[in-house]
């Protein structure tokens, strides 16, 4: 089933109106729902946002990162750079693990110098990367460990729910996501004092203590994340089953490989993605993609197209007009984004197929079939 929205949906909303409240200060909706979602991830703190962008401004914000210091980022999407960017931070790039296609704790490592105040790391897909490997390092190095967990909702590590394995998690209510409340977002947090740091970044009514950004959820937003909750289960588990058909359906080709899921590693699968590799057995990524549309079915190929750090905005970079963030004078070296900075994620980008996993499993499962049929009308050619 998709995502259901239907009278208990309703009848929190006209709750809402009928208290003539619909801000979140002073409200029940949005403190309930912060208390559900901790307690639902096992987390001691959240804090409600209005997006998962405003979520990861506040991150960054709140692990002390300004202008002239770095924030490791990994390079297959853009989100964490431009949160980095935010705060005048300098985005700093760990490559991927081919295989995973999350962040490699090797190049993490190699990425920091005395000017990291924090890694953001995409739990990409759904997938949560080596994240023992990761904070580990992040300790030696006093450096905050942001988790995005846009795709990750109810992803496990080792028994734990990704946004609860470093400092911050980050998580999306986009309409596109395991649960929607069309916009919104929710900041988890290790501690109190990020917390109460995150949370200063976030509300604010008149004169903030310091500089700050009301990003907050409003009641409504926060009355049909509520009853959201309580079906996301649901939902990732319905988006697992779809993605099974996928891989299923490309389990004797060897030249699509989908994202592997390590041991111990439970993928949420907001997206099923392979990788093609038909070039090497003398099929074309042309061929396969006209297969694809012959059989009608029609995935995304090559996701951004590049990395994060050869789009324009990042590499020019677009912001602030001054040159800003890798030109300001308070930066400790010159930082650049050539090509051949992240050689896994260089090769992996033109690669990928992307297969959303949302709706109705069955729905998926006849696409598996057509997927299936465009292998092979592929290996026919």
């Amino acid at each position: 089933m998709p995502r259901v929205f239907d009278d208990e949906d309703l009848r929190r909303l006209k709750e809402v109106l009928d208290s003539g409240h619909l801000v979140s200060s002073g409200g029940t909706q949005v403190p309930a729902f912060e208390q559900e979602f901790a307690a639902t991830l096992r987390s001691p703190y959240a804090v409600a946002v209005c997006n998962a962008m405003a979520g990861l401004h506040a991150a960054v914000a709140a692990s002390g990162a300004g202008a002239g210091d770095e924030v490791v980022v990994d390079p297959m999407v853009t989100f964490a750079s431009i949160a980095a960017m935010y705060n005048n931070a300098i985005p700093v790039y760990a490559d991927i693990d081919l295989a995973t296609h999350v962040m490699d704790p090797v190049s993490f490592e190699a990425s920091i110098t005395e000017r990291t105040k924090a890694v953001i790391v995409t739990q990409l897909w759904g997938l949560c990367a080596d994240m023992d490997a990761i904070v580990d390092i992040a300790r030696r190095h006093g450096t905050v460990v942001i988790e995005d967990c846009a795709h990750a909702l109810f992803a496990t590590y080792k028994g734990r729910y990704a946004g609860t394995l470093g400092d911050i998690g980050v998580f999306s209510f986009q309409q596109s996501k395991h649960m929607t409340t069309g916009d919104g977002g929710c900041v988890l947090c290790a501690t109190e004092e990020l917390h109460d740091r995150v949370r200063a970044f976030v509300h604010f009514s008149t004169v903030p203590p310091s500089l700050a950004w009301n990003f907050r959820m409003n009641e409504l937003t926060g009355a049909v994340a509520r009853v959201q909750l309580t079906r996301a289960p649901l939902y990732v588990r319905e988006c697992q089953e779809s993605a099974s058909y996928y891989s299923q359906a490309v389990a004797d080709c060897d030249w699509l490989v989908p994202q592997a899921t390590p041991e111990g590693r439970e993928n949420a699968y907001h997206i099923w993605t392979a990788a093609f590799y038909g070039d090497r057995q003398g099929l074309t990524l042309d061929d396969f993609q006209t297969a694809c549309r012959e059989v009608g079915f029609g995935p995304n190929f090559g996701y951004i197209g590049k990395p994060a750090y050869r789009q324009e905005v990042i590499s020019e970079p677009r912001a602030y007009g001054r040159g800003c963030p890798t030109g300001c004078p308070l930066r400790a070296r010159d930082v650049t984004y050539s090509e051949g900075l992240c050689p896994n994620a260089e090769e992996l980008m033109p690669r990928i197929m992307l297969v959303g996993a949302g709706g109705h499993p069955a729905e998926h499962q006849a696409a598996a079939e057509r997927l299936r049929a465009a292998v092979e009308k592929t290996e026919g050619r």
